[in-house]
């Protein structure tokens, strides 16, 4: 029944929703609403919803509302018809009292068991537990006077009183409940029953469970020297971090060096700790933040306008990175953000049965150590023994270090199978995601390639959305340990934060966005990871939720909304393609409601694929998907607004492609383009979509994953074509595609770099090998070897590089052009490790069965030959090796974190006490003396997985299993030592590895390859570092 803009959760068939009167119940609807079998939508009697209403002038007209159409998501159904019945059985709260077994003292707990409280009988013990005390927490709960045992929040009785204990065997003979002990009370004498000021003294403290907790926020943080450049950062009041840690992000995310923080209200007030921004200034979102000047500035002082945002990093163009590359005390840098730098967190050291997990064992005093002092250290649990030098390092002072990371370039491109991973921005850069970062990307041969990176994300891209202006972006990132998942909305050209949306609302991560087309971006629609993959709309610009849904339990690739109408969404994916109504009223309070047409998106029998992977709109309305059969499915609206497979042209592009089709895109002259595996086909959609040409790009790049065009709506039919192997081409159908990026697409193992060249090597699982260049940021050759690789070794001199390999064999390559030199086997196991000795006359070779395997070089490079005599020691697969400066000694660690010495010379083991004082070319394993104050910088649970030293050895870097990077001093052993950290993963860190000049470091983590360049850059003087 309709009322005004008002409708019930029955509906007369064939009315229409724009125009429906209001008319009066007779018998005969009451007979016909019986019935009917729409679903219930709502647990009340009538759930009433405005009608749908338009959100610009251009709607032109509305679907009818016909009976039994729209329907909520199932899962929502039964959800609420599950709601309903519990409700109706157990609406109100039984009040019981709880007595200790065996105490006639105890007076009793007065509990009210509702079933909306506790879900469960254990979640009514937990909370029992917290109330009474008992000798070993409360397991049994038994009814008296009976004794019978409770094991059901159900099977409890209104008024009745019952026993919670320990152990199964209820004392009945005691008078529970009689006791004549009175309460202690020293509240002082008063005239009344109770003073006013002491009411606060007589109120019952909340549970913990209750009790009020600070939930994370967002503050926007703004320059006091440019009042219009700002910055939105994401505080969660259950971090590990300090005050100053939080300074110090701020100032690496603004650019400046943050003193002190203040309102932006005025007066203006100083933030003078962590807490003061969830308490005495919560309800301020504004904050200014000051540097050398400590205070905020007057008005009139302010500049304007501001500067570019240093939320990104700009990369250097060809002649100037190589001016910089080549000569020492030149200009600085151009401005190249760094995200997450931070001072070192000061976590409490896990406790083991009473040993640190990670730390010392005994508190170390004096920083002088005699020769048979040695220091007890506990990783993991399992207490170490280390040696210190004899002779005290200065630099092992436990201050920061006076060098950081500056992001300098993100190499390769990640595309998802089932969602588009790269657009064109405004400027005509190519915009992508990798990792934590979202990568601005340019081509030019000239004047050299260049890179701009936004940072704002804690945690792994997960999405990204262009906005119809084609200024603004969305992306999505996952959820993290301390990062809720969110989406960020933030200018592609100042690269600064405008919006921070569903911080608590998204739990698992997000894995598509979609903005309306016919507003022009006024609503965004985002698909979660969660379950029931919810779909919401939202105002973006209030940051207000309109409606939400589940959708299915089954994955859902992609939602977006339909281009020529802002009401109706679409989402798909596995066995599914669902149409959507959004029924809203723009200017009512109440919430959207969003419904899945019934009659929409439904398959032919027999034509069902297992998944829907692509789509595109034609200019006529059409929408066209791709599915994991290869085919091409036009779905066309009739003139009930409902969407059908016309049949007529879609059997012409049935098994289209063998493989998947990936990817849909309309061109502007409506050529419709679609990839699937190595072929890219063009359709002529006004002619019924005949098939006009087709282009197959080289195998080597992979499968076809995402078609974008190059220029605007593509009329020119340039496009840009991502795929499956990290690959970016360019090109046209006519034309032969180019590589314009290219990158590992499977775990990178090992980096190596080339000793005097500004160049280093990296190998992955994916069987190739690439040198690539620090300066022009482009690969110089490329191997491809016959089985996943996983270690890398170059020689000193630079002329070999020797690749480890899964299968337990090493290929030697020639470093400057990557041809193939000699395959040696070495046995069966996984090499994980490999090392040149520093005088290139030895190779050791460290394997995942835990040993360790000498080899001789001969002929320069050409020959090896094995050593006999295997190193064995190791319980766990080898992970590191480092030589001594004269080639005669060898450190090992496995993956269990020890630390064993060898003598090359003898072939055995070296006691450590010996080696003390070892010199060591480098220092690549990841326990030992250096590296004690790292490990005890670890929260429970984390562990130092790799680990770096600069060759003039300043610094240590190491990474972890969380994906974070920490620059230490080196020498670093002593307790919880200060450094400076960033965290672009979401994953363990697989590798480090300093140019040999220490100007740049490489590092790699994930599963989904992220390869990373960062430049070493002085805090001081904000120079590269360059000796």
């Amino acid at each position: 029944m309709f009322k005004g803009n008002t409708i019930t959760r029955r509906h007369k068939s064939e009315r229409n929703l724009k125009n429906a009167p209001q008319i009066q119940r007779d018998d005969h609807v009451h007979e016909q609403e019986a019935q009917s079998e729409i679903p219930v939508y709502s647990d009340d009697e009538y759930e009433v919803y405005p009608a749908q209403r338009p959100h610009t002038d251009t709607y032109r007209e509305y679907p009818p509302f016909v009976m039994g159409r729209y329907e909520q998501a199932k899962m929502n159904s039964d959800f609420n018809e599950k709601i309903e019945v519990h409700r109706t059985t157990d609406r109100k709260g039984k009040r019981v009292t709880f007595f200790r077994n065996g105490d006639k003292d105890f007076k009793g707990v007065n509990v009210c068991i509702n079933p909306k409280q506790f879900l469960n009988f254990e979640a009514l013990l937990v909370y029992l537990n917290d109330r009474i005390e008992t000798t070993s927490g409360v397991r049994y709960v038994f009814s008296l006077p009976d004794g019978k045992e409770i094991k059901s929040v159900t099977t409890f009785q209104q008024g009745r009183s019952y026993i919670v204990s320990s152990v199964k065997k209820p004392a009945l003979d005691i008078p529970y409940g009689q006791s004549r002990e009175q309460f202690w009370n020293n509240r002082k004498p008063s005239a009344s029953r109770v003073r006013k000021s002491e009411v606060e003294l007589f109120k019952r403290s909340e549970s913990p469970k209750n009790a009020p907790k600070n939930k994370p926020r967002v503050i926007t943080v703004i320059n006091n020297e440019y009042r219009d450049k700002r910055e939105k950062f994401y505080i969660n009041p259950n971090t590990r971090h300090n005050f100053e840690d939080l300074l110090l992000t701020m100032g690496d995310m603004t650019n400046i060096d943050i003193h002190a923080l203040y309102t932006e209200k005025q007066p203006h007030k100083k933030v003078e700790s962590f807490s003061q921004l969830f308490n005495e200034f919560k309800n301020q979102d504004n904050f200014i933040a000051c540097g050398p000047e400590l205070e905020p500035l007057k008005p009139e002082n302010v500049k304007r306008p501001a500067p570019s945002s240093n939320s990104g990093s700009d990369s250097m163009s060809v002649a100037s990175r190589m001016k910089k590359f080549h000569k020492a005390n030149d200009g600085e840098l151009d401005e190249i953000d760094e995200y997450g730098m931070q001072h070192s967190p000061s976590p409490q050291e896990g406790i083991l049965n009473g040993v640190p997990v990670n730390g010392y064992q005994e508190p170390i005093s004096a920083r002088h150590f005699e020769e048979d002092d040695s220091v007890k250290f506990t990783i993991r649990g399992r207490v170490r023994e280390y040696f210190p030098p004899s002779i005290t390092y200065p630099d092992d002072d436990g201050q920061r270090p006076d060098k950081k990371l500056k992001l300098e370039w993100i190499y390769g491109f990640h595309a998802r199978e089932v969602c588009k991973s790269v657009v064109v921005y405004r400027t005509g850069e190519l915009l992508y995601y990798v990792a934590a970062v979202a990568v601005f990307f340019r081509r030019n041969e000239d004047r050299g390639d260049t890179q701009r990176h936004y940072l704002g994300h804690t945690e792994d891209i997960s999405c990204l959305e262009l906005h119809p202006s084609e200024n603004l972006i969305a992306s999505g990132q996952i959820a993290g340990k301390e990062n809720p998942a969110h989406v960020r909305i933030w200018d592609g050209e100042k690269l600064t934060t405008h919006h921070v949306i569903g911080i608590s609302f998204f739990t698992n991560g997000i894995a598509s966005i979609g903005f309306s087309e016919q507003s022009r971006g006024g609503f965004m629609c985002v698909s979660d990871s969660s379950d029931k993959h919810v779909l919401s709309i939202w105002d973006w610009e209030k940051e207000k939720m309109i409606a939400k849904t589940t959708t299915t339990t089954k994955s859902v690739n992609c939602c977006c909304f339909y281009k020529y109408d802002d009401t109706l969404l679409i989402t798909y994916g596995a066995d599914h393609l669902f149409f959507w109504r959004l029924f809203w009223d723009p200017v009512g309070i109440q919430d959207g409601k969003l419904y899945r047409d019934k009659l929409s998106g439904v398959f032919e029998e027999g034509t069902q694929p297992s998944m829907v992977t692509s789509h595109a709109f034609s200019s006529s309305g059409d929408v066209i998907t791709g599915d994991s059969n290869g085919s091409i499915m036009v779905w066309t609206k009739d003139s009930e607004f409902v969407f059908r497979v016309n049949m007529d042209v879609s059997a012409g592009m049935k098994g289209a492609h063998l493989k998947p089709v990936n990817a849909l895109c309309m061109m502007g002259d409506n050529t419709l383009l679609s990839g699937g595996g190595t072929f890219i086909k063009s359709w002529d959609s006004i002619n019924n979509y005949r098939k006009i040409s087709k282009r197959e790009i080289p195998e080597i790049a992979g499968d076809v994953r995402t078609i974008i065009p190059q220029r605007g709506s593509g009329a020119d039919g340039q496009i840009f074509v991502g795929t499956s192997k990290s690959c970016i081409l360019a090109g046209s159908l006519p034309v032969k595609f180019r590589f314009i990026v290219q990158g590992h697409c499977k775990d990178i193992w090992a980096i190596a770099a080339v000793p005097g060249e500004p160049a280093f090597i990296t190998t992955a699982h994916d069987q190739f090998v690439f040198k690539w260049s620090a300066v022009r940021h482009r690969v110089i050759w490329r191997s491809q070897m016959e089985k996943p690789s996983s270690a890398l070794a170059v020689d000193s001199r630079g002329m070999f590089v020797a690749v480890g390999s899964v299968a337990g064999r090493f290929f030697v390559l020639n470093a400057k052009n990557g041809m193939h030199i000699i395959t040696v086997q070495v046995g069966k196991s996984q090499i994980n490790t490999m090392r040149f000795s520093p005088d290139n006359a030895m190779l050791a070779v460290g394997c995942e069965d835990g040993h360790i395997h000498i080899f001789y070089v001969h002929d320069d490079g050409q020959l090896y030959r094995k050593n006999n005599i295997i190193l064995r020691g190791h319980s766990k697969f080898v992970t590191n090796l480092d030589w001594s400066t004269d080639s005669r000694y060898l450190q090992s660690v496995d993956g269990d974190f020890e630390l064993l010495c060898w003598n090359i010379q003898r072939m055995e083991r070296e006691a450590p006490r010996a080696l003390r004082d070892c010199n060591w070319q480098t220092y690549s394993c990841c326990a030992g003396h250096p590296l004690m104050g790292p490990w005890t910088s670890c929260d429970p649970g984390e562990n130092v997985s790799v680990v770096a030293r600069s060759n003039y050895r300043e610094v240590i870097v190491t990474g972890d299993n969380t994906g974070r990077i920490k620059v230490f001093k080196y020498p670093s052993s002593t307790n919880m030592p200060a450094c400076r950290w960033t965290k672009l993963y979401s994953t363990t860190v697989t590798a480090l590895e300093f140019l040999y000049d220490d100007s740049f470091m490489v590092s790699a983590a994930g599963k989904m390859p992220v390869l990373a360049q960062w430049s070493v850059v002085d805090t001081f003087s904000g120079k590269q570092y360059n000796i």
